[in-house]
């Protein structure tokens, strides 16, 4: 009842060229592909360059400014920089007194919180 037949084979779809349209679609956009990646190379080339002139440029002026404490100043910062002290005259209410404030002299007992838990070091000197 079932047979099968094997005068009919099953024969593949023959091939059918590329239209002639499609091929030449296809290779103008390789080759503007290709062409913006070039151009994009470039332009990075460029600015890379320019990014480096840039640079050369700013340290070169940069070599010219004097570093603080190599060159000797008088002592007065303030009149390097063109201030003038104010002096006090006799009359200011708001002029500086001296006061002397007293200062604790050092003392060469540890703080107490840095001292160690005398609880803890019994119980390391009673543990086996």
């Amino acid at each position: 009842m079932n047979q099968i037949r094997t005068d009919k084979q099953a024969v593949p779809p023959p091939v059918v060229p590329a239209p002639v349209n499609d091929t030449m679609r296809r290779l103008q956009i390789g080759i503007a592909g290709v062409l913006t990646v070039l151009l994009l190379v470039g332009m990075a080339g460029l600015i890379g360059d320019r990014a480096r002139e840039n640079v050369e440029s700013e340290a070169a002026g940069s070599a010219d400014v004097k570093m603080p404490g190599e060159e000797k100043g008088s002592g007065a910062p303030l009149e390097e920089l063109g201030v003038q002290p104010v002096s006090p005259s006799t009359k200011d209410e708001n002029a500086a007194t001296e006061i002397k404030v007293p200062q604790a002299a050092p003392s060469p007992a540890t703080v107490p919180d840095l001292e160690p838990d005398p609880e803890l070091q019994r119980a390391r000197k009673s543990a086996p």
